[in-house]
């Protein structure tokens, strides 16, 4: 995936995209632009009437608190191991996702990732919207800055940021044998 800290002067357009009737087909997912941010790399994909795809790159060392996404999703992990989060119960869980997981969750639910490896974790994500290409490439554009004020306001996105017996750096330990906040 490419990436860029520069996402306003970088072309979001798909590469090698094939128009096949009213089909497309998107060659190499691998191959398309992003937009880089403190949440990883953000990969449009395609984008239907009612249903939008993109990638995220997470990043070793990554941490993203548990938050409720508005819509549903389906995720598919293309490469790497990372760490889901959720609550059942009232309390936080943990798992680690590999290669060729593929998992649901509704919308409202907390949802957060981790990537306690020293390696990144590439996410297929497919959920509900109705927004056009050029919408979701400017919300991909927008995210940087969003995240960069969250960040400002004291969010942890990495593992050094959270204290050493924060729970998600206690499972780190545990599932990966390292601590990335320590590195």
């Amino acid at each position: 995936m490419t990436n860029t800290n520069e996402p306003t002067e970088v072309s979001l357009a798909p590469v090698n995209l094939e128009p096949i009737g009213d089909c497309r087909v998107l060659r190499d997912i691998g191959a398309q632009p992003g937009v880089h941010t403190v949440e990883g790399t953000l990969v449009p994909l395609l984008s239907g009437n009612r249903i939008r795809s993109h990638v995220i790159v997470l990043h070793a060392g990554q941490y993203l608190d548990a938050h409720p996404h508005d819509t549903e999703s389906i995720i598919y992990t293309v490469s790497g191991r990372w760490v889901f989060c959720t609550t059942e119960d009232g309390e936080p869980v943990r798992t680690v996702i590999g290669p060729n997981d593929l998992f649901h969750f509704p919308a409202d639910v907390p949802t957060g990732f981790e990537t306690p490896f020293d390696e990144d974790a590439t996410i297929l994500i497919l959920n509900e919207g109705s927004e056009t290409r050029e919408e979701m490439e400017a919300g991909f554009r927008g995210a940087p800055a969003h995240l960069a004020e969250e960040a400002a306001r004291g969010d942890a996105f990495s593992y050094r940021e959270l204290p050493r017996d924060h729970p998600a750096r206690v499972y780190a330990r545990q599932v990966a044998g390292i601590d990335l906040g320590e590195v």
